[in-house]
């Protein structure tokens, strides 16, 4: 594939929001596709005929069902993407040094019960860190490779939920940002439900938690 071609290809909405939805989904099919990136089945056909050309995807056949998945290849031009969609959705955060001074001591001093409490939940929360990264340590690759994106997918949003809120975006802009982790969250669990070895209640937990949070971002 020519450098013209991916840029033609890829500085246009549908096509990226296309191949993030196949990477996300793992395998499907078209007319699910055109759905979802709000496409006619017959634009939505052409986009993944010309990304078959490209090598990004590929057609097979189970039965009489014709299935797109992404190639090696596909995978790599999805992670390029989703890096990319981060970087421009992390809009610059401006703090001054006054401000994080005054947090600084905030976080020292605390303030008579309320400060007590705190320290008596982010003692527990510590313990319950410390608990669970001993378990984490037994975890076989399989399950330590899954916690491990979920640790990364997790620190994503709440860096991106803390920036909007510090920047006072509206509920839609942040809607608009945290939206696609939906998305690779529901890749996770698709590949929790295809694993053929057992997967380890830490990871499902670690999972579900992420998933809440996101959920409760949505609706603040």
């Amino acid at each position: 594939m020519s450098d013209e071609n991916a840029e033609k290809l890829f500085l246009q909405e549908k096509p990226t929001l296309a191949l993030l939805f196949i990477g996300s989904m793992g395998k499907t099919y078209a007319s699910v596709i055109s759905k979802e990136i709000d496409s006619t089945f017959a634009h939505t056909t052409r986009i993944l005929s010309k990304m078959e050309q490209c090598g990004l995807i590929r057609f097979t056949f189970e039965g009489r069902i014709k299935f797109v998945e992404l190639t090696k290849y596909g995978r790599d031009v999805e992670t390029a993407l989703k890096d990319f969609r981060d970087m421009i959705a992390q809009e610059p955060l401006i703090e001054t040094a006054e401000k994080e001074e005054s947090e600084r001591k905030a976080a020292e001093e605390g303030e008579g019960e309320k400060a007590a409490e705190e320290g008596e939940g982010e003692k527990a929360t510590e313990e319950e860190e410390k608990e669970k990264l001993e378990k984490a340590k037994e975890l076989d690759p399989l399950n330590a490779e899954i916690l491990e994106k979920i640790k990364s997918l997790r620190s994503k949003i709440e860096g991106i939920h803390r920036g909007s809120l510090e920047q006072g975006d509206s509920r839609d802009t942040i809607s608009r940002k945290l939206g696609p982790y939906s998305r690779d969250i529901k890749k996770l669990q698709n590949q929790i439900a295809r694993a053929e070895s057992p997967i380890s209640e830490i990871v499902i937990s670690s999972l579900n938690e992420s998933e809440r949070l996101l959920e409760s971002y949505l609706k603040s």
